[in-house]
């Protein structure tokens, strides 16, 4: 068996997002490597790394050179004159795989297992990701497949265990302002000692994550040890999981989905509830929010989704309940990461908010109650009530804060919000009768969220708010001039808010 060429590493003075590297003609032709070939490099026996290939002409690299970006090499721990085993790769099953799907096939765990551990191991390229994405969101998956995608993508990563049952609550998002409700709903539920080590991943197509929402006060960057012994000391935690390597097919899909601003069903389930099995919990609540402008629009279309989930969570053997929520406007008044923050702290402060976060978080924190046999069915939520009143929660919150390196003794006026503001006023007098959700994100966005924590949106009036004209509607926060100019224009194009007249029309 003949050994793998050797290469020796040349760091080069660029960075990539992805793992590139540069060869020569001559090398190319030696180990025969193309363009669209993937090269395996593995250092002294350790890890192998799968980067895509820039082949160059004579002179930026020497023969039997790679060149790496010098951000990848010190990520991987490479440094100049290594020499490193190099072979290209074959990914051309996994490709059959995905043109399979494209054209409708159903696809076996094998199959699956396969494309898993090509997109877990690098060895598949975003071109592949996306396309297996795209394929998922044409053509969709069975159950029998998004049961499969959710199993492989959980065990081929870090599955945790725990002397005690562990809880969670995931909401599959969409709505603005729905990152800031496990800030108050997670610190609730552990007040009645029950131990919730929440993570979540940061927005993909929204203003804010909850783990987004959360890096405001405290990090979130957590590792697993970590999050055992916030555990013990706390009860458990609002994180993030990059470092955790739970399910890390998730964390690579979510880029490309990212870039993509798509979602597909079966990737948000397999998403969520890989995660859930990977942190080892044993009961889960998922929130679905169901509205105009949500993500799921009606309540028939939610109940379909519910079953799904309820499907796999039931094959997984995790004891789940789902909460259908209302999704046609706003939670709260706040849209980006600080402004929920704040809001998040305030209420939990006064033991008093928004009905729509407090009244979401609290059911969510009943039906946990319910879940894990610390309330008999319907008695949850005024139990939920009496501990949120209490005021226990924000002790939680703070000691929550504190063991994740934040500042315990934090008020919401502490948390900055953007240099640049304006307003939009409302054009005349009347009912609110609408908001609408899109254009409330898409403004959120354009001003710099969730990318600038200190960007977003402060809604004025909510449905049913009387106003009248030269009220404020909305205030739009960005650090960038020129993206507040664009949300601004945005604002002001967009139909935020209806607001009802009375008289709709005299004739003549």
């Amino acid at each position: 068996m003949t050994s793998s060429p050797r290469l020796t590493v040349r760091t080069l003075d660029f960075s990539a997002q992805e793992n590139l590297c540069v060869i020569n003609e001559e090398t190319a032709k030696k180990i025969g490597a193309t363009l669209e070939s993937r090269l395996m490099i593995r250092l002294d026996n350790l890890k192998a790394y799968y980067f895509g290939v820039i082949i160059s002409g004579k002179g930026f690299v020497n023969k039997d050179e790679i060149g790496i970006p010098r951000d990848i090499a010190q990520a991987l721990g490479l440094k100049d004159g290594d020499n490193v085993n190099a072979t290209p790769v074959n990914v051309s099953e996994s490709i059959e795989i995905i043109r399979n799907k494209l054209k409708g096939k159903k696809l076996s765990r094998e199959e699956i297992s396969k494309l898993i551990r090509d997109v877990v191991n690098g060895a598949l390229d975003e071109a592949g990701i996306a396309a297996f994405l795209s394929a998922q969101e044409a053509v969709g998956m069975d159950d029998d497949e998004l049961y499969y995608l959710t199993l492989e993508m959980a065990t081929q990563g870090t599955v945790l265990s725990h002397p005690y049952p562990v809880y969670d609550e995931h909401s599959i998002g969409g709505v603005p302002g729905n990152s800031k409700v496990a800030l108050v709903a997670v610190p609730t539920a552990i007040a009645f000692g029950i131990k919730i080590p929440k993570t979540s991943s940061r927005a993909i197509v929204s203003p804010s994550g909850t783990a987004d929402t959360m890096e405001v006060l405290a990090r979130v960057d957590l590792t697993a040890d970590e999050i055992k012994e916030a555990l013990v000391k706390v009860g458990g935690t609002l994180a993030w999981t990059g470092r955790l390597n739970l399910s890390p097919a998730d964390d690579i899909f979510v880029r490309t989905e990212r870039k993509l601003r798509i979602d597909p069903e079966s990737q948000m389930i397999a998403s969520i509830l890989s995660k859930k099995v990977a942190m080892g919990v044993s009961g889960l609540v998922i929130d679905i929010p169901t509205g105009e402008g949500a993500k799921v629009s009606t309540i028939n279309e939610a109940e379909r989704l519910a079953s799904r989930f309820l499907m796999v969570t039931n094959k997984l053997k995790i004891s789940s309940k789902v909460l259908i929520t209302f999704g046609g406007e706003p939670i709260g008044f706040t849209v980006g990461p600080a402004l929920e923050a704040r809001e998040a702290l305030e209420t939990l402060m006064k033991r008093s908010g928004p009905p729509s976060l407090v009244h979401k978080a609290l059911s969510i924190v009943a039906a946990l109650l319910e879940l894990s046999r610390k309330a008999n069915y319907g008695e949850g939520l005024n139990l939920a009530k009496s501990m949120f009143e209490s005021g226990k929660p924000e002790l939680v919150f703070r000691k929550m804060i504190e063991f994740q390196g934040g500042n315990p003794e934090v008020k919401p006026e502490d948390i900055s919000l953007a240099e640049f503001s304006y307003t939009i006023k409302a054009p005349f007098s009347g009912a609110v009768t609408k908001i609408n959700n899109n254009a409330v994100n898409i403004i959120a966005r354009a001003a710099g969220a969730p990318f600038d924590k200190k960007a977003g949106v402060m809604l004025h009036a909510k449905i049913g708010y009387r106003v009248n004209q030269g009220d404020p509607l909305l205030t739009i926060y960005s650090s960038s001039a020129n993206n507040l100019n664009k949300a601004r224009e945005l604002g002001e194009s967009l139909a935020v808010f209806e607001i009802g007249h009375m008289v709709l029309k005299s004739i003549p």
